[in-house]
């Protein structure tokens, strides 16, 4: 996992403060989707977590990934097309969770195709 002020491919950071994508007085958890070798720099570039919802259940644009990866109380969705980038300083030091390589094939194929990759 990440050390303070750094972020890994794959870790879930918590933000400090919302940043706009949850639901008011909760916090929101972002999975890091830039590649280990931009490490260093101010800026993480991230993708979203939601509570899974059956609003997603067909959703080819959310990747499903569960609890224990995300640590969180209950299941999530990655968000992939609403990838975005932050100050790393916007977020918690330490990750809350990990996406397994599994998922993060999943979040990278949603990703691809948002991007025309």
């Amino acid at each position: 996992m990440a050390s303070p002020g750094s972020a890994t491919r794959a870790d879930v950071l918590v933000a400090r403060r919302r940043l706009g994508f949850g639901a008011e007085g909760r916090r929101e958890h972002f999975v890091v989707v830039q590649s280990d070798r931009l490490a260093g720099i101010e800026t993480v570039v991230v993708a979203p977590l939601d509570d899974d919802a059956p609003m997603y259940k067909d959703n080819p644009l959310s990747v499903r990934v569960p609890a224990r990866e995300a640590g969180t109380s209950g299941p999530q969705v990655v968000l992939a097309h609403l990838v975005t980038s932050a100050l790393l300083e916007k977020f918690e030091a330490a990750p809350s969770g990990r996406l397994s390589a599994r998922s993060m094939q999943s979040v990278d194929a949603v990703l691809r195709t948002v991007l025309d990759l």
